[in-house]
């Protein structure tokens, strides 16, 4: 469970607004893969993946610029517990490796409710692991070209309310939009609404594990890709060779402490961005102090909403949105200063695009349909309302975003699954478990606390801003990529 974030990479490649396209012109013929019998697995007797047909992708989900994607689809139970029972459909894609080929390795980049194979090909692009591996990695269940949840019809009313009601009015559009958004998803897909949470996602991957024929599984998870990581080795570490999570959310925390965790980080990323931004000076920044030009900003659009072109109209809603999207860059102030700026000059439109950036992360249902049911939220709006001005207390520019974002979750059909727990994976081999020191959306103390409770849990910490390190920090990127090729171990609390 955790608030919609991505790896470096992906979220790049959501602001420069690629990621999709069109698969390679060469056709190439249909690959069948024979899968691991079901029964070496430990999975529900009677469960049999079928044989995966891999053929080049139809144009949807292939990036151009990289090198050709194979597509391919796996059926597996809706419901884990009733292996017979109705089943839905996962969308994988594959990159087949460069050179000797060691086997396959799977990615997730979060979310949730993000696309795994739109992000393969940026992925592909910006690692070496492609020369071993076979890289591999899919559209989870609920999400995207899988069997999915598409409630999205009223998200952009819930993201356009003011997080922060000053009065009734504004109090009841939120509340409004946010049960429409709810009841939009129970209506779309009432079954697998019951089915989102990461458990089943786990056995999902173990499902693509037995269906690509892999002796042992080689895993690497970005954000909430390392709750699925850590679910999968509770459950089936014996079948894991390499894994490694970056950016990690803590399942020990329950729906209220994760968000309020996230609302603390944002706001200490927002300082230290601030500091950054005044140390460069306004010629690099755009503004010579963020903080005041964030807050007049706001103060301003309170009153009257910006033009933002042909995006419609900016209001405090999307200033605290983009503010939240460029914690998650290294270097975000260098794009939040900008739009700041423009926005006191009149215009919107840099703010609107940072601000549709982090709405276009990911599904809103399949992100809600996880976050909602992995633990559980204040039941109903009033209770809600005692949350958010909870978080609106530990922070006031960011506690209202962070924990009204979720608001649809107070009122979610789907109950929560889960009690938080720490899952300490007593079959796995080492897991290499990666924080920054400065990541405002999983903060370092979840990679230590996941890290210690994890029985081979090998903690590194990358000193840097920004929300995952692997293709950000060189020495992480070494690190994982010699783990994943030679088995190779850093120390325990390596510094990068």
């Amino acid at each position: 469970m955790t608030s919609r974030a991505l790896p470096l990479v992906a979220a790049l490649a959501v602001l420069a607004g690629c990621g999709g396209g069109s698969a390679d012109d060469e056709s190439q013929p249909p690959e069948t893969v024979t899968a691991a019998p079901a029964e070496e697995s430990g999975f529900p007797a009677g469960w049999q993946p079928e044989a995966l047909q891999w053929s080049t992708c139809d144009g949807s989900g292939a990036d151009p610029a990289s090198r050709a994607q194979e597509c391919a689809a796996l059926a597996v139970p809706l419901d884990w517990s009733d292996p017979d029972g109705e089943t839905i459909e996962l969308a994988l894609a594959r990159i087949r490796a460069t050179g000797d080929r060691s086997g396959s390795l799977l990615v997730n980049p979060g979310g949730p409710g993000a696309s795994g194979i739109d992000y393969l090909g940026p992925f592909a692009g910006e690692t070496t692991l492609g020369t071993d591996f076979d890289l591999v990695s899919w559209d989870p269940r609920g999400v995207g070209r899988s069997t999915s949840v598409d409630c999205d019809a009223h998200v952009r009313e819930l993201y356009a309310a003011d997080p922060s009601p000053d009065d009734a009015q504004e109090t009841e559009a939120l509340e409004t939009a946010a049960a429409e958004v709810a009841a939009d998803c129970a209506e779309a897909a009432p079954e697998l609404l019951e089915h989102l949470h990461t458990d089943e996602v786990a056995r999902d991957l173990e499902g693509i594990r037995l269906a690509l024929g892999a002796e042992k599984l080689n895993y690497l998870g970005f954000s909430y890709g390392t709750h699925i990581g850590q679910a999968y080795a509770e459950m089936f570490g014996d079948r894991i060779r390499a894994m490694v999570l970056d950016g990690v959310v803590d399942p020990s925390q329950g729906f209220e402490e994760f968000l309020l965790g996230q609302v603390e980080a944002f706001d200490t990323s927002f300082a230290e961005q601030t500091r950054r931004c005044s140390q460069a000076g306004a010629a690099a920044c755009g503004v010579e102090d963020l903080e005041a030009s964030y807050d007049r900003v706001v103060a301003a659009l309170e009153e009257q909403p910006l033009s933002a072109g042909s995006s419609g109209e900016v209001g405090p809603a999307e200033v605290a949105t983009a503010a939240t999207y460029t914690a998650y860059l290294p270097d975000g102030w260098t794009l939040l200063g900008p739009a700041l700026a423009a926005a006191e000059d009149g215009r919107g439109d840099s703010l609107a695009q940072l601000a549709s950036s982090y709405v276009s992360i990911g599904s809103y249902g399949p992100y809600a349909g996880v976050v909602c049911t992995d633990s559980a939220p204040p039941a109903g709006q009033e209770q809600y309302r005692g949350f958010a001005a909870r978080a609106t207390e530990v922070s006031a520019r960011f506690g209202p975003t962070v924990a009204n974002e979720m608001l649809p979750c107070a009122t979610w059909a789907a109950p929560a699954q889960d009690e938080p727990a720490a899952l300490t994976a007593p079959d796995a081999p080492p897991i290499l478990v990666v924080g920054n020191t400065g990541d405002p959306a999983t903060p370092l103390l979840n990679a230590e606390a996941v890290a210690d409770s994890l029985d081979s849990g090998v903690l590194v910490v990358a000193d840097m801003d920004g929300h995952t390190a692997y293709g950000a920090n060189r020495c992480v990127t070494e690190i994982v990529d010699d783990y994943f090729t030679e088995l190779a171990l850093p120390e325990q609390d390596t510094r990068c």
